[in-house]
């Protein structure tokens, strides 16, 4: 499917959703499901007061900024994992782990998997830049409070040491995931070393 068509996707089933009443469109718990703030995730908050329809509410609350914010990323790292894996296939080290008789499943998740799961660090770690980006965007259209909305707010506000802040938090973070990703590397292929 083409990025185009992947959108037109997304589109049509949060609109299918908005239209048939499913889901919620702004917010992150509905009026009548209010609990006390614990942690500040609702998710938990909910699950501590023990009260399950505020914990239902919330979860379909987070369905449409989440598919919003993850699934063009998931579209990109399958396509990545599916290419990568298809070039480890053809390897020798795999053939030679079928030819010994090892089981598919086996020689698929322990030899291929593990080698073709490199490039796919290497994207993931590059695109948690659009997903921090991005997280601006969501936070604004479907109304929930956070870093990203406060930014756009800030913007608008010309609050600029706030902006600045909001941006260096942003950079440090990217930073810190690439560095994780970096430290994946050597688990993933011990012959890599920091």
């Amino acid at each position: 499917m083409s990025l185009p068509g992947f959108w037109f996707g997304i589109l049509l089933i949060m609109l299918f959703a908005v239209h048939l009443q499913i889901l919620p469109v702004s917010g992150r718990i509905g009026y009548d499901n209010e609990v006390a703030a614990i942690t500040g995730f609702l998710l938990i908050d909910t699950l501590l007061a023990g009260d399950i329809a505020a914990f239902g509410d919330t979860l379909r609350h987070l369905i449409l900024p989440a598919i919003t914010l993850g699934l063009p990323m998931t579209a990109i790292l399958m396509r990545v994992t599916r290419t990568s894996m298809l070039e480890v296939l053809r390897q020798d080290y795999v053939t030679f782990a079928e030819a010994k008789g090892l089981p598919r499943r086996r020689v698929l998740f322990r030899h291929a998997l593990k080698n073709a799961l490199i490039p796919t660090v290497s994207v993931a770690a590059i695109e948690t830049g659009s997903l921090l980006g991005g997280n601006m965007i969501v936070e604004t259209v479907f109304g929930w409070p956070g870093l990203g909305r406060l930014v756009v707010e800030s913007i608008f506000l010309r609050n600029y040491p706030l902006v600045q802040a909001a941006v260096l938090l942003y950079a440090v973070t990217y930073v810190l995931l690439n560095f994780v990703a970096d430290i994946l590397y050597t688990v993933l292929n011990p012959r890599v070393k920091l």
